[in-house]
C-alpha cells in the first residue's frame, strides 16, 4: 500500500516578498524593503514586464530633451532604474573642488545603493566585503524615488503587486516544456496485481519508472499483491485538460502585468483579438498625457536640485498612421 499526502494550500498573501515589517539597518546600511535582485529577476523572467519596462523607457526618452550635463545614455539607464526598482540616481558632479555649480550628471547603478545611517548615500557592489565601496557626501547624489506608504528611505515600483503574476506566467512557461519533455503527459502511474513478484522485482520497476534528472514530473508504481481481479494498467497522472489552461494562465498573468504598467497593448504591436480597428494616434496621445507627462513631472525635480533645466519635454507629435 503507498500513502500519498498532499500539502495544504498557502496563500499568496503570506509571501515574504510581499509583506514587510521594517528596513533593517546592517553594518549601517539600511537594507531596502525587497531584495532589488529579485526585482533584477522579474525583470528578466516576463517578457511581457521587460516588453512594458523597456517600451515606457524608449518612449520617455523620445519624448525629452536634455542638457549637456546628462548624456542620453546615462538618461537612459536612469530611467531604466526608475521603472525597475522604484529607485534612480544620479552623481552631481560639481567643479572647484566639488563645491561650484554642477558640471556633469552620471549615471549610479540603483541595483548597489544603500542608504547609511547618517542618510546618506552609499555605493556597495558586494555584499559581504567592501571592495569598490563609495561613500558620497552630501548633495553628490540626486535620488529619485517611488513614494512607498510603508517608509521613505527608499522608493518601491508601482509594479510590485504583479510579482505574483510575473511568477505565475514564469510557472506555466515551466510548467509546459517540462510537460512536452516528458512527453506530453505529467507522470504515469503503473497498476499492477502480481502476488508472484519479488521485492527485488518491484525496485527494479521503480527505478527503471523514476524521472530523469532535471524532469518535474513523477512516476507512481502500485502492486496490489492479487487483492482485486483489475488488470494492469498505465494511466497518465495529468489529464489533457491540464496543460490546456496555459493560454489562459499566460493571456490573464499578461493583461495583469501589463495594467500595473498602464501601457496600451496596441502601441506595443500586439494585437487584441476581440478589436479589429483602433484609432493608435488617440491611443497614443492618452498614454503621452496620461502616463508620460506625469513621468516627466517627477523626473524634472532633478532641475530644481541641480538649479537648472536638465529635463524637458517636447513637443508632441501625432503617430504616422493612415
Amino acid at each position: 500500500m503507498i500513502e500519498i499526502e498532499f500539502s495544504n494550500p498557502v496563500s499568496v498573501m503570506n509571501s515574504d516578498i510581499l509583506s514587510y515589517l521594517e528596513v533593517a539597518l546592517v553594518d549601517g546600511l539600511y537594507e531596502p524593503p525587497i531584495a532589488l535582485d529579485t526585482l533584477a529577476k522579474a525583470l528578466r523572467t516576463n517578457p511581457m514586464h521587460s516588453s512594458a519596462i523597456e517600451f515606457k523607457r524608449n518612449t520617455l526618452m523620445h519624448a525629452i530633451a536634455l542638457s549637456g550635463l546628462l548624456s542620453r545614455q546615462d538618461a537612459k539607464r536612469f530611467i531604466q532604474d526608475y521603472l525597475t526598482f522604484g529607485n534612480a540616481y544620479l552623481q552631481v558632479i560639481r567643479g572647484y573642488g566639488g563645491v561650484g555649480e554642477p558640471i556633469k550628471l552620471k549615471h549610479i547603478p540603483a541595483l548597489y545603493m544603500r542608504r547609511r545611517e547618517d542618510l546618506g548615500w552609499t555605493y556597495k557592489p558586494r555584499a559581504y566585503d567592501d571592495d569598490g565601496r563609495i561613500d558620497y557626501k552630501k548633495n553628490q547624489v540626486f535620488h529619485l524615488g517611488d513614494y512607498d506608504v510603508a517608509q521613505e528611505l527608499y522608493g518601491l515600483p508601482s509594479h510590485i503587486s504583479s510579482l505574483t503574476s510575473i511568477w505565475l506566467n514564469d510557472d506555466a512557461t515551466l510548467f509546459r516544456r517540462q510537460y512536452y519533455r516528458n512527453g506530453n503527459h505529467a507522470g504515469y502511474l503503473l497498476y499492477m496485481n502480481e502476488p508472484t513478484m519479488t521485492e527485488k522485482q518491484e525496485k527494479a520497476i521503480k527505478k527503471q519508472l523514476q524521472a530523469q534528472e532535471g524532469m518535474a514530473f513523477k512516476n507512481l508504481f502500485v502492486n496490489a499483491k492479487g487483492k482485486d481481479t483489475k488488470a494492469p494498467e498505465l494511466k497518465p497522472i495529468g489529464q489533457v485538460e491540464a496543460k490546456d489552461s496555459y493560454k489562459e494562465v499566460k493571456n490573464q498573468t499578461m493583461n495583469e502585468v501589463l495594467s500595473v504598467h498602464r501601457v496600451p497593448i496596441e502601441l506595443m504591436s500586439i494585437r487584441r483579438e476581440s478589436i479589429t480597428s483602433l484609432d493608435l494616434n488617440k491611443v497614443d496621445w492618452l498614454f503621452h498625457k496620461n502616463e508620460l507627462l506625469p513621468l516627466i513631472d517627477m523626473m524634472q525635480e532633478l532641475n530644481d536640485v541641480v538649479g537648472q533645466p536638465i529635463i524637458t519635454p517636447k513637443e508632441y507629435k501625432r503617430l504616422d498612421v493612415a
